[in-house]
């Protein structure tokens, strides 16, 4: 994504924040000679390359939407199975899926739609729209394993194929749920990040932060981790290019 020196740098400064090799998001527990290092934050995934944007919503926005999706109707959310379908697999995906009152959503949308140009010059991509939001509440044991947000075979259903940056904005941090609003582990993690052989195992979990907003290129891998403690609220949605070549491709 950057220059070489960019990472090697970033490679050296892994070396000190980084947590121990992936493992499966199935163990919840780090192994006994592990020390839970601080994670990398935004400033991390910006010197990536990544769009970021802290304080996206400002706490009084989050702090309301959280009570919305709280309140709403919600469904557990659905994962691509191997009959090329999606339903529930709670051994792939654990997580509920609200569906709040559409203000809520109207609020949301449309912070995003108005910063996607930025978003668009940013990763050089003609971006033309923005898929359905996702409010999603991850509670303790809750996770999402490796995947990526986008695919490109002749079944992959077209607005998967239309998925070019995945965004994610965080209505809270990481915290103790005690004491505060917030929750402990369930961190967003990101890997694949870099050419170098040597780090091709590393992955980079993201400290959360309340109102930050995170977008990457939806073909990068990555997986919520197991929530500890608390409960995790995040909106999620694709800005997508429906104009591109691609989707030319039969289904």
């Amino acid at each position: 994504m950057e220059t070489l020196a960019v990472e090697i740098q970033m490679l050296n400064l892994v070396s000190q924040t980084v947590w121990p090799p992936r493992r499966s998001v199935c163990d919840m527990s780090p192994p006994a000679d592990s020390v839970r290092a601080p994670m990398p934050n935004a400033d991390f995934f910006a010197a990536l390359g990544f769009f970021i944007r802290r304080g996206f919503l400002d706490a009084r926005t989050c702090a309301r939407l959280r009570a919305a999706v709280g309140a709403a109707p919600a469904s557990a959310a659905t994962v691509r199975t191997d009959d090329r379908t999606y339903d529930v697999d709670r051994s792939t995906r654990s997580a509920a899926w609200a569906n709040p009152a559409p203000a809520a959503v109207e609020l949301v949308e449309g912070r995003l739609r108005a910063v996607m140009p930025e978003v668009s010059r940013h990763y050089g991509i003609a971006l033309t729209g923005l898929q359905p939001l996702q409010f999603l509440v991850y509670r303790q044991g809750d996770f999402f394993q490796r995947h990526r947000d986008r695919g490109e075979g002749d079944d992959t259903p077209e607005f998967s194929r239309a998925r070019r940056v995945a965004a994610v904005i965080f209505l809270n941090g990481e915290g103790d749920p005690s004491v505060s609003a917030g929750y402990r582990g369930g961190a967003l993690t990101l890997d694949g990040l870099f050419e170098q052989p040597a780090a091709e195992t590393l992955a980079f979990p993201l400290e959360a932060e309340e109102g930050l907003l995170v977008t990457f290129p939806a073909d990068v891998m990555h997986e919520v981790r197991p929530v500890e403690a608390g409960e995790r609220y995040t909106v999620v949605t694709w800005f997508e290019d429906r104009d591109s070549d691609r989707l030319t491709v039969a289904t």
